[in-house]
């Protein structure tokens, strides 16, 4: 991740295996089965060339005057887009537009996707307010060797610090999960962090030296269109710090330090 505008780390990899950008919106009448997203489809065909159409049901429940309840079903229509080699997807439906990468290189190349499509995007449906905008990274650190309850010098102790007071004095063998979530709400946005060993094999014991570290940041305000790029750039901001609060040295030398940007 990196710090855009700003002089920071960045490494020769990451562990970043997924990469959301989201934003939503009041509901897009010109988008339905039976008018899909042709326009755009033909815009970004070159960079996009998959189309993947998912039809999901949706189950909306209300409560009436005479207390009874009201259950009606009714399906979404997801359009998902995606580049040739499957790293990339855009992900449209009547009331959002998701960008999704897989293999994350760095966020000005990610954003300049998000700046092309959103835009195309806008033009096409005449959208002028938006009603949530959000950034999430995931990352998936993994490690060949090593005690997998073991994380000193490489994640922040007070993100394991459960597992390590708690769980290891009393370790069977028998562990599955330590997952914990941390909910942060500011002015102008709320970030959801959860972490920990969340185990790619569970149920079963934690036997591999897997961390996960995710962070989402987002806002449900309205806001302008015009306001879009600067929230994004300032939330993949507040993620790179969150990242580098939660990493110790020996992670970023696994990762290798190779320049400052700007």
């Amino acid at each position: 991740m990196i710090k855009s505008g700003t002089k920071e780390k960045a490494y020769k990899k990451n562990f970043i295996t997924n990469v959301i950008f989201k934003v939503k919106f009041p509901k897009i009448l010109n988008l339905s089965e039976q008018k899909p997203p042709t326009k755009l489809q033909k815009i970004i065909n070159e960079k996009f060339p998959g189309l993947e159409v998912k039809r999901i049901p949706q189950i909306n429940t209300r409560i009436m005057k005479d207390s009874t309840l009201d259950i009606n079903g009714t399906t979404k229509i997801l359009w998902i887009f995606s580049n040739r080699e499957k790293t990339k997807n855009v992900e449209i439906e009547q009331e959002s537009l998701a960008i999704e990468y897989f293999k994350y290189k760095n966020f000005t190349e990610f954003f300049q996707t998000i700046e092309f499509i959103f835009k195309k995007y806008i033009d096409l449906y005449n959208i002028k307010i938006i009603n949530g905008l959000g950034l999430r990274y995931i990352n998936q650190i993994k490690l060949e060797t090593g005690n997998p309850l073991d994380w000193n010098n490489l994640i922040d102790q007070s993100l394991f610090f459960i597992s390590k007071k708690f769980v290891k004095a009393n370790y069977r063998g028998n562990i599955s999960r330590s997952m914990h979530l941390l909910e942060i709400n500011e002015e102008e946005y709320k970030l959801r962090f959860q972490f920990g060993m969340h185990n790619s094999e569970y149920p079963s014991p934690i036997t591999r030296k897997e961390f996960v570290l995710d962070y989402d940041c987002m806002s449900k305000e309205e806001m302008e269109i015009s306001e879009v790029p600067n929230k994004v750039k300032m939330f993949n901001t507040i993620i790179y710090e969150w990242f580098e609060l939660s990493i110790m040295n020996d992670l970023r030398e696994e990762m290798g330090v190779i320049k400052h940007e700007k």
